[in-house]
């Protein structure tokens, strides 16, 4: 057996081969940006919901067309994740109201909001003339259980 030093009368050539190590190192990169920022982008506006055992699913609620108004602990109201002051509310619960007559209105509320901002906008949403609130919340997870 002899072994070459890459000088002598070998004929050294260029490999053709690709390297794929660099890009699989981009993609794999590429991947955990993706997972680390969609589930920020649809978020929304940030809120801590409550929680409850028996609530039940909501799938309107995530549809495009349906009105959310969202409440935070610090008393700022958005209506479709814009924010929005107490007394424009009306008007852009009215607005929504007039767009899609029956489709219900979801109310997003932080568990340490005022209690008395979410009867305001529950009292508001009666006034225009809404019949069908949902208040939006966190379903508990049992201990061990799937969910």
């Amino acid at each position: 057996m002899a072994i070459s030093g890459g000088g002598g009368s070998s004929v050294s050539g260029v490999t053709s081969e690709i390297n794929v190590t660099p890009m699989a190192d981009v993609m794999l990169v590429l991947l955990i940006i993706f997972m680390i920022t969609t589930p920020l982008i649809q978020q929304g506006v940030a809120v801590n919901l409550a929680r409850a055992k028996n609530a039940q699913e909501a799938p309107e609620a995530e549809a495009e067309d349906a009105t959310t108004v969202t409440v935070t602990r610090a008393s700022e109201i958005y209506v479709n994740k814009k924010l929005t002051s107490e007394a424009n509310l009306y008007d852009q619960i009215s607005e929504a109201f007039a767009k899609a007559p029956d489709k219900p209105l979801f109310v997003r509320v932080d568990i340490a909001a005022p209690y008395g901002v979410v009867v305001q906008v529950v009292d508001m949403a009666r006034e225009v003339g809404i019949e069908r609130i949902g208040l939006l919340v966190d379903r508990e997870r049992e201990e061990g259980g799937i969910f």
